[in-house]
């Protein structure tokens, strides 16, 4: 299944990560719960592209990638389960995402959780 989270995966690991800011509606509104550890509380980000653009640029991008597991789309929602891992393989963490996409093929709405603490 090719979808709009592999696209947007392909842009984001590839060699300039605020290219998948293209493919974002000037209406986006998101929210990102994130956490790099298992022994603290996730943070949430919110937002607009604006925002989205700052958690981006903030991110160290090299050396690891997104993986997709599994992917389904339910009542216009695309939804997937994935892992972040280093090129080497090793496991960073584990997400789920949800996107709304627009008749334009861009992302309105985005909801996701990351976590290290579990693997699927």
């Amino acid at each position: 299944m090719t979808g709009f989270f592999d696209r947007y995966f392909e842009a984001l690991d590839g060699p300039d990560p605020l290219s998948a800011l293209e493919l974002v509606s000037a209406d986006l509104r998101y929210s990102i719960l994130f956490s790099t550890k298992t022994d603290e509380r996730s943070r949430q980000f919110l937002g607009g592209p604006e925002e989205l653009r700052s958690f981006t640029e903030a991110g160290d991008m090299d050396g690891w990638a997104h993986h997709i597991l599994a992917a389904a789309v339910v009542d216009g929602v695309e939804v997937v389960l994935g892992e972040t891992r280093r090129d080497d393989g090793t496991h960073l963490g584990t997400f789920v995402n949800a996107g709304q996409i627009g008749d334009d093929e861009r992302m309105t709405h985005y909801l996701t959780a990351r976590s290290p603490g579990l693997r699927f």
